[in-house]
């Protein structure tokens, strides 16, 4: 059983937004420790169905007899106070705070960052597994490679990716931490760039002396916080020389990238990754530098990462343009921050590197207006964009903030079209897909959706 200081078992919980990405880990995690775990959402979807054939009910819509005999009830931090599920509840605790219960008396790794903390959970926790140390695993996005998708439940270790855009990743105390990069993000909680990066520095300050913290010396942020960290560390990098841990003879070829890593004045070869681009070479390091660090022996680390499927969304290839043969390749990729767009698109031209079209729902009316140019500039190494209208998630409207506000912004070089509405996606993608042989889908809302019915669930790597 996962031990929490909570004593769950014979508990009722009731997790509001069950069918989120962690609220649905954290309920089976609740319903393996005993628990009587029940759940609503707004809609149904893949993981509520997933949830109720394990034999944990979900409702749909929410309400406030929802929570009348529930001992707690789980919530995020989007849910107002004055909402009536919270204040039916007799007690409340937040998603970040069950989940750092749950890590409480664990061996706790935590991934932290503004990018890549995801697929760098996932290929650490891969390294745990093959190395026999079941661990426990909860992701942020869907693998694949693991029965439930977002979440393993084991008897070792404990490895999060955490979640800084509400502060919650301070809450877990960590035997390893890793950031994978810190850069200005989620800004309608932290309101200055300033107030983000000191929380990250707060958040290495919580480790304990004989505690780890792995960083990317080629990001100025994460630098900066090694620099000013005193206690265990090593660094990871491509092209800061210091490295700790350094990759050199990069290979990218179409299927497959090869690296070695430089540690200690030693050169490690014969590493490889089927996920593209130079940043997920900084994924695969980070994990490696962690582990080995860790005393995971470098032969089972090289099989782990060699071996290592992606995580859905992350340039993942879907089918093709309503399956026809030879029409254009479809992939859907989670970037949702200019950093995130133009990584992407540099993953995605390496393996088509004709004329490309980029599909780009933005997330978030506040992230829109804070890095509308950013996004422009991100978009304009491709010659035609079509624009969707923002995907909102928790937020309201903000007068006068729009896809327009990037459109706006694009080079006259690129042809850009919209935005329109998600329910125009697909046609406006057929006609302007054709004569391509790719297209990806790009964002962290609904785009998704719009790609999988665009390739008629032709398959991955159809």
């Amino acid at each position: 059983m996962i031990g929490t200081g909570m004593g769950l078992h014979g508990k009722k919980i009731h997790f509001m937004g069950i069918g989120g990405i962690g609220m649905s880990a954290l309920a089976r995690l609740a319903a393996r420790d005993g628990a009587m775990v029940s759940g609503c959402d707004r809609e149904e979807s893949d993981l509520t169905n997933s949830l109720i054939t394990d034999g944990i009910p979900v409702a749909v819509g929410h309400d406030a007899d929802h929570a009348a005999d529930a001992d707690f009830l789980v919530h995020t931090s989007a849910v107002p106070a004055d909402h009536p599920e919270l204040l039916a509840a007799r007690e409340t605790i937040r998603r970040g705070r069950l989940l750092a219960d749950f890590m409480s008396g664990r061996t706790a790794w935590g991934i932290a960052g503004t990018h890549g903390k995801t697929t760098t959970s996932w290929l650490t926790a891969r390294i745990l597994v093959a190395a026999g140390l079941d661990p426990t695993v909860f992701i942020g996005g869907i693998v694949p490679e693991l029965r439930y998708g977002n979440v393993r439940i084991g008897d070792g270790p404990f490895v999060a990716e955490l979640d800084e855009s509400d502060g919650s990743f301070l809450l877990p105390r960590l035997d390893v931490a890793i950031v994978t990069n810190i850069e200005s993000d989620h800004l309608s909680y932290y309101k200055t760039d300033a107030a983000l990066i000191a929380a990250f520095h707060h958040f290495a300050g919580n480790l304990a002396p004989d505690s780890l913290l792995v960083a990317c010396s080629d990001d100025p942020g994460s630098r900066r916080l090694l620099g000013d960290y005193r206690g265990s560390k090593v660094s990871f990098g491509i092209t800061d020389p210091s490295a700790t841990f350094r990759a050199v003879g990069i290979d990218y070829a179409p299927d497959r990238t090869s690296f070695s890593i430089v540690h200690k004045d030693r050169e490690i070869p014969g590493f490889s990754t089927t996920l593209p681009g130079g940043y997920n070479v900084l994924n695969c390091l980070a994990a490696a530098a962690a582990t080995i660090t860790r005393g995971v022996p470098v032969d089972i680390v090289r099989q782990a990462l060699a071996e290592a499927g992606g995580v859905d969304r992350r340039m993942e290839r879907l089918g093709t343009v309503d399956g026809a043969a030879g029409g254009a390749v479809v992939y859907s990729d989670y970037a949702h921050h200019p950093t995130e767009v133009t990584a992407a698109i540099g993953a995605f031209r390496s393996r088509h590197p004709g004329p490309t079209l980029v599909v780009f729902q933005p997330h978030l009316y506040s992230r829109t207006r804070d890095y509308a140019g950013d996004f422009a500039t991100a978009l304009a190494g491709v010659d035609c964009v079509l624009l969707v209208d923002i995907y909102p998630a928790r937020e309201e409207p903000i007068p006068g903030v729009t896809s327009e506000l990037i459109r706006d912004r694009l080079p006259d070089g690129v042809r850009v079209h919209g935005p329109v509405p998600l329910d125009r996606v697909a046609d406006e993608t057929r006609r302007l897909a054709a004569g391509r042989d790719a297209v990806v889908m790009m964002g962290a809302g609904t785009i998704d959706a719009a790609a999988r019915a665009l390739a008629l669930g032709n398959g991955k790597g159809a």
